[in-house]
This record gives structure tokens, sequence and C-alpha cells, in this order.
């Protein structure tokens, strides 16, 4: 197993490596500049936010910059701090959450690890310092850095809170054993706004799901309503209890969507009521205990002076925990374990959504889409296989939504002039490939029309108007609009499909964008915008209307599809040889 590469922390000093236009203004930064990194990306496939010494800032990509240290290190000889060191044996805590956990678990559950690790302060302290997290997803682990840990159990985190409550702990150090005797110091009035409001918002969106699409992911609704119990307990008896074994029938029958959807609102009021009792009559403390949190953090870091550096081997050893950040998104194990346990075979599939957009949020889920093969008795017969398939999975630190069309139906979106079909078939994040995704991939030139303008001036318009009703109007939804736009005009002008805005916006040069980029990269799914910002936008949002309109206009794009019977003898060919991907 090859090591990942690192997603480098904010403050990271880095060095050109070509020469760079600077968004804010228009003066060519030459190769060799130095800039510090204010905006990190969700993964390595994606841009760093930069910021040069005079306050200019751009956008740039992993393979555009090099370390200040390893660029010396180029120049002078001098060691990388880092290099291949296994971080893995600093690990002073690990313990058991998720189902196991919370009494909720049956004999096919994860046994999901987590815990804190102590790094040596000579990494600590170096340039290029340390990962605030190390990952290991084929076993389920997590290991946040001790002060990651620390800042977010003291803004009552639900997911790091378990850790320091819940019953099954493996491995414990004196440091590790001394900072659980003071768990109380984390828990404070804090708990209500940060469970209470997670919940809402959640809900929010299970509601607008079960409206669009009459369904909604009952896992997640069973964990939101366990995270009530949990916060109405902590208010009320200064512990935050783990397990719910006393609400686990009524909570696993909501898990397997038997408990029909009016009482589980019934009593998620109940709850909610419950809930707001609870914090006026908690005795809990309006802040946790920082102070004490901090001489912690102090004499931890102090006694990190003490751990000896491990030394880079002289070749590359596979590590038990991998350093977050996969080399390749469409790699990550858990993406391939979904496409796996798919019951149908996959002909492809391919990440969409905001990290095929580039502008993942730290906490985007993954919009995995792609063709599924039914097989010839699902096609045939009077019980006819599912044309669509839809998954959902959410865990601690990861959400997944899988869509699948079987290859027919697929293919008959594509000759429909369906932006959205033709951007998950090129998708350069591929999960799962197959010969017949390669070949389908050939006839793209054959499927691309003048007309494609269309979808794309239908979806814009559509983003505009749901960005116009929000309060307060959220950076998301812009960027779709702006997306959408400029995939448009690049496609009509020349005849290829890009929908990384990133990568558009390197030859439209609208600053605006990479700021807003920034923006939602480095910050929430729900980040805002002020109300300042809608007349600007406003007027953008009209000029790039009539620029796809006028690149559509001029187009030298076919009017209708070639690639039909190409399509027809590979379905076909599919079909025939009840093809296995």
């Amino acid at each position: 197993m090859n090591q990942p590469q690192l997603v480098l922390p904010a403050g990271t000093r880095i060095v050109t490596r070509s020469e760079v236009r600077a968004d804010t203004e228009r003066a060519h930064r030459p190769v060799g500049s130095v800039a510090e990194i204010i905006g990190v990306p969700v993964d390595a496939l994606h841009s760093y936010r930069v910021r040069f010494s005079d306050g200019g800032e751009a956008s740039l990509r992993r393979k555009e910059f090099s370390l200040l240290s390893a660029y010396k290190t180029d120049e002078t000889g001098l060691p990388d701090p880092l290099g291949e060191r296994d971080l893995g044996p600093y690990v002073i805590y690990r313990c058991v959450v998720g189902s196991r956990a919370y009494g909720l678990d049956s004999e096919t559950s994860d046994t999901d690890r987590r815990g804190i690790y102590l790094p040596p302060a000579e990494l600590q302290w170096s340039l290029q310092g340390v990962p605030e997290q190390l990952e290991n997803d084929s076993t389920q682990e997590c290991y946040w850095e001790l002060k990651k840990f620390l800042d977010l159990a003291l803004r009552a985190n639900p997911n790091v809170l378990e850790c320091l409550y819940t019953p099954l702990v493996e491995h414990a150090t004196p440091l590790a054993r001394e900072l659980l005797s003071m768990r109380a110091c984390f828990l404070s009035r804090l708990a209500y706004q940060t469970f209470n409001g997670y919940v809402l918002s959640q809900f929010k969106k299970l509601e607008q799901d079960l409206r669009a699409k009459g369904e909604v992911r009952w896992k997640h609704v069973m964990h939101m309503i366990r995270l009530l119990l949990s916060g109405i307990s902590l208010l009320r008896e200064g512990e935050l209890p783990v397990s719910v074994t006393a609400h686990r029938d009524r909570l696993l029958a909501i898990r397997a969507g038997e408990e029909p959807w009016d009482k589980i609102e019934t009593w998620r009021h109940q709850l909610h009521g419950e809930f707001d009792t609870a914090y006026r009559e908690t005795r809990l403390p309006a802040r946790p205990g920082y102070d004490a949190v901090n001489r912690f953090l102090i004499k931890a870091r102090q006694s990190a002076r003490e751990l000896a550096c491990p030394e880079a081997p002289e070749r590359a050893v596979p590590s038990a925990i991998e350093i977050a950040a996969p080399a390749s998104v469409g790699a990550d194990p858990r993406l391939q374990a979904v496409a796996d346990a798919q019951p149908y075979p996959i002909l492809f599939a391919t990440i969409s959504g905001a990290h095929l957009y580039g502008f993942p949020s730290p906490d985007s889920d993954f919009d995995v889409r792609g063709i599924h093969v039914l097989p010839p008795e699902a096609v045939v017969g009077l019980r006819e296989g599912p044309g669509t398939i839809e998954v959902s999975e959410q865990r601690a630190d990861f959400e997944l939504d899988l869509v699948t069309h079987d290859v027919c139906k697929f293919f008959g979106l594509l000759l429909r002039r369906n932006g959205y079909v033709l951007e998950q078939l090129t998708s350069p994040l591929v999960v799962r490939s197959s010969p017949e995704h390669e070949e389908l991939k050939q006839l793209v030139g054959g499927i691309v029309t003048r007309h494609h303008a269309h979808h794309y001036l239908g979806f814009a318009a559509t983003q505009w108007q749901l960005f116009g009703k929000e309060q307060p109007r959220r950076v998301k939804p812009l960027l779709y609009v702006y997306r959408v736009l400029l995939t448009g005009i690049h496609l009509m002008r020349t005849g290829q499909i890009e929908a990384n805005l990133a990568t558009l916006n390197q030859g439209f040069r609208l600053p605006y964008v990479s700021d807003l980029i920034a923006r939602k990269v480095a910050g929430a799914e729900q980040s805002t915008l002020s109300d300042t910002d809608w007349s600007f936008h406003e007027s953008e949002y009209i000029r790039l209307v009539a620029l796809l309109e006028e690149a559509a206009a001029a187009s030298s794009l076919p009017e209708a599809p070639s690639a039909e019977p190409a399509l027809h003898d590979l379905l076909v060919r599919i079909r025939l040889s009840g093809a296995r991907p």
C-alpha cells in the first residue's frame, strides 16, 4: 500500500513552481514566489488557496507549488522533517464508538474505533507540521491529533464527546487516563445548541428528501433521535450516556423504516420540548473549562518533547494507520466497498457533485453516479429489475449518496441531451470502470449537440431562483449557478465536457469565482453571503446567461446526436452477453 498524499494544513509556506496570476491584481508572480496556505481542500485533488506577502491571493493545485521546506531540501540537501514517518505508534487513546457502543449493533455491524495521537515535538514544531487526523478506512479507525480533539470537544462536538464517555476503551496511556478523569470539563450548555441545532438542520433536510424523493435515510433518522436522547440526558445528569439500549427496539424499528413518519415526528417534537426544559434546568456551566483543558494541553506538549522522533525508513513501509486524504478520491476504499455491495454488475461508477465540480466542503457528502447492468431475466421477464437504484449511507466521518441507472435507461438519457449523465460518464473521479465504460466514453463526441445549451440554461435558471429566495443566501447554490453556466459556455465553444469550476476558471479568469470556491472549500456546506453581494452577482448571472446563449447560437456542434446506432449496438452486445463488467 502506497503512502497517500498529505493534505497540507493552513499556515504551511509554499513556493510556486510556475508563473501565477493572483486574483486580486493583474501582475504575474514569477516562479519561486513564496506564499502561505490560507484555504485547505478536502483532498489532494483540489486547489489550495494561498496568500502572497503583499496580500495578493491565488488558487493553486498541489502540482503547482512545492513546500518551502522541500524547496530548501532540493536546493540545499537538508532533510525533510516529516518524510515517511509512521505516526501510528503515537496513538495515546483508542476506543470503540458507533453502533457497538450505542447498543444498537448486530452480527454484521462494523467496529468503529476512534482516538487521539500525540506526535513528537520535533514533528509538531517542524515547518511541515503534522496531519490533524490519521485514518485507516479498512479497519474503520480514525485518530485526531490531540489539539484538534480538544478543540472539537470544547465545542461540544457529539462524535468527540462520545469518545470520552464510551465504556469501550481499548487503550489509554497515563496521559489519556488523565484526560478521561477531567472529561467533565468539556460539558457545558453549549451542548444544547450543538446537539439540538444539528438535529433541527438535519430533519429539515430529511423532510425535503421525503417531499422530493418520497423516502429518507432511515439510519440517519434513527441517529438524530438518538442524539436528542443523549443530549437530554447530558443536560439533566451531567454525563453523556453513549449507550441507548433502553430505546433499542424503537430506534431499530426506525432504522428499518418500520416506524411511521408521523409517529417519529411526534416523538421528535416531544424530545425537543424535553431538551428545552432540560436546558432551562441544567446545572452545567455556560462554557466549558477552557483553562483546565489548556493546562492539560501544555503539559501534554511538554511531555511530547521527550518523545523520540521516528526515523524515516530506508524504503516505504505500509503503516497500519495512514495519513488522511487519499491520493485519489475515487480509490477511497469506502466507495469501493459500496460499489462491491451493489446487487447488479456496475458498468461504471464515478464521483459527481461538489467533488467533481471542484468545491467540496469538509462536510460534503460523496455523490456517486453510474450504470448497473440488469441480467436478461430482469429485462425480458414479468419481474422487471429496477431501472434506478439509490443508496444512502452515513457514518461519523463519511456520507454517501449513490444512484445508478440500468444501462438502457442511461443510454436513453444520453440521447435526450442530458448534461448530468454526460458529466457523470466523463468524470475523472472514477470509482469503478470496465471496457464498456471506456467504449462508451469514445462515443461522447457523437452525443453532444448544440441543444445541450438548453440543459445548462435551465439548470442555471433553477439554481438562480433558489439562490434568490434564500435568507441568508448560501455560497453553494451560487457556485452551482456559475458552474453550470461556465460548463455550458465551454461546451458550446469547444465541444468538451469540463465540470470542474476551478479548471474552467483558469480560462475565464473571474476573480470572484476563486473567492467563492475558497470560502466553500474552507468552510461548511451552509456558508453564507452578505446581502451586499446580491446586485453584483445578479448582473454577472445575466451577463453569463447572455454569453451562453451567444455561444450556443455560434456553436459548430451538430443539431442532433450521431451516436444512436453505436449506442444501440453496444447495448445489444451488453444484453446478449449478460455483461459482467
